[in-house]
């Protein structure tokens, strides 16, 4: 009697694309994304009343916070994937919103993120990657890229120089928007563009400052701790949604291999993955459709390729 052979038993090969239905590739909208801003904010304001009034409660409430703020930067992500060029009044109120709380600009954020995109896994991808191994294998990464969030509120000063001092907009390129095209950024009008929007940043960061002068303690307790700890969970989320393989290509398969999803439980909606950021893998694939409609694109992908579609990842 033959046996069947183990080619028999593999899954079907994978095409390079899906044809995913028109009703799940979903743009964000920037009233919506405004609205989510504003529900943040209340939040975050119930949580301050609820030190006030509970100071016992204050470890809990301030790892809440952080995992609000954590979302700031989920809705602004959202925000540079749209398809412009240039801030209307809603960006700019959004930016107000959910950028500079979280030490970034839209101009920013753009700048290097779609860059991640479009260079993933390459020379040119600014973002680190997780290395190969055993986990604690990352955790020297994690506790360097706990500082990303201050290092953003330096940038912003750093920017506005670079605006008046034009040889000084090849390091801040460079090192503050984590270009690494090698290219001549001097007279790049899209640097220009991320030094001027630094001014509403600093001008934030001024204003918080003179708020600590005279309440350091709620300041110190309500945001700048929480910073830390949004700063934190940010280093985790851009560890854990991608894995140690470089480019694979930009197929379907070269993304699940590259790619990683994460937080799909409860601490996750809290603090490491808020807005279903975690399914990182359709968010690459889709890089458009909007958070909060990835957990139903994420549904058909598993569906529909339900032995190639890698499982999230773990704590």
């Amino acid at each position: 009697m033959l046996l069947p052979s183990s080619s028999s038993s593999a899954p079907p090969p994978l095409p390079p694309r899906a044809l995913v239905p028109s009703e799940l590739l979903v743009r964000a909208q920037v009233p919506e994304l405004v609205r989510m801003a504003a529900r943040e904010w209340a939040l975050i304001a119930a949580c301050q009343v609820g030190m006030a009034l509970v100071p016992a409660a204050a470890p809990l409430l301030v790892a809440l916070i952080a995992g609000r703020l954590h979302a700031f930067g989920v809705i602004l992500h959202d925000a540079v994937h749209l398809p412009v060029s240039r801030k209307s009044p809603g960006l700019w109120l959004l930016e107000c919103l959910a950028g500079y709380p979280l030490a970034t600009t839209w101009n920013a954020m753009r700048y290097h993120h779609l860059r991640h995109h479009q260079h993933e896994g390459t020379e040119r991808d600014a973002y680190d990657k997780v290395p190969p191994g055993p986990w604690w294998h990352a955790v020297p990464l994690w506790l360097f890229l706990i500082l990303i969030v201050p290092f953003w509120v330096v940038r912003g000063p750093v920017g506005l120089l670079a605006w008046a001092v034009p040889s000084l907009r090849n390091l801040y390129g460079r090192l503050f928007l984590l270009d690494r095209s090698r290219e001549e950024l001097t007279h790049s009008e899209e640097v220009l563009a991320c030094a001027r929007a630094e001014a509403g940043q600093v001008l934030f960061h001024l204003a918080v400052l003179a708020l600590a002068w005279r309440w350091p303690h709620a300041v110190g307790l309500g945001y700048a701790l929480p910073l830390m700890g949004a700063s934190a969970l940010s280093a985790y989320r851009l560890l854990a949604e991608h894995t140690p393989a470089r480019h694979q290509g930009r197929t379907l398969q070269g993304i699940f291999i590259s790619t990683a999803d994460h937080g799909q439980g409860w601490l996750g909606r809290l603090l490491l993955a808020p807005l279903h950021v975690g399914c990182h893998i359709v968010h690459h694939l889709h890089p458009q459709v909007a958070t909060h409609h990835l957990p139903r694109l994420r549904a058909w992908y598993l569906q529909q390729y339900p032995e190639h579609y890698p499982r999230p990842r773990r704590l």
